[in-house]
């Protein structure tokens, strides 16, 4: 039924050192007992396909926060928040809005997704107004001043 292991002790008591006691000590291990390693193994197996996603999500999300060739590719710290925020949402909002997990999945990723494009046209937009500002001072420099 189940595992049956023995602790023996010895006890002198320096009172009277011809006196020596033994205590014996058993430990069982029965069914009954948590198996904690199975019942993480349930909760892990019970889990739907869209919080699975949000796992993946939030930690792609923590990813791209502090590994720097993924940091490189977004380029964005809100956006390595927003896509965290968005793992949150799909891996909790799914127990609480039953039914609508599609489009709980679509919107988290619709967002992402709008948050990193936006970005990444802020910053492009920026990159071209900067050089074409450099580009006309070059031009400028090269041309002669005008007579007074």
């Amino acid at each position: 039924m189940g595992d049956v292991g023995s602790i023996e002790q010895t006890v002198i008591r320096s009172e009277n050192p011809a006196a020596v006691s033994k205590q014996t000590q058993e430990v069982k291990t029965r069914a009954a007992q948590k198996d904690t390693a199975r019942e993480l193994g349930a909760k892990l197996a019970s889990l739907r396909g869209i919080v699975w996603v949000g796992v993946v999500l939030f930690l792609l999300g923590l990813a791209t926060l502090f590994y720097p060739p993924l940091k490189l590719i977004v380029g964005s710290v809100t956006t390595s928040c927003a896509m965290i925020g968005g793992g949150l949402a799909l891996m909790i909002l799914p127990s609480m809005v039953v039914g609508n997990e599609l489009l709980i999945l679509g919107c988290v990723l619709g967002v992402v997704a709008v948050w990193f494009f936006a970005y990444r046209h802020g910053n492009l937009r920026g990159l071209v107004a900067a050089s074409q500002k450099t580009t006309e001072d070059l031009e400028d420099a090269k041309q002669p001043p005008l007579p007074a």
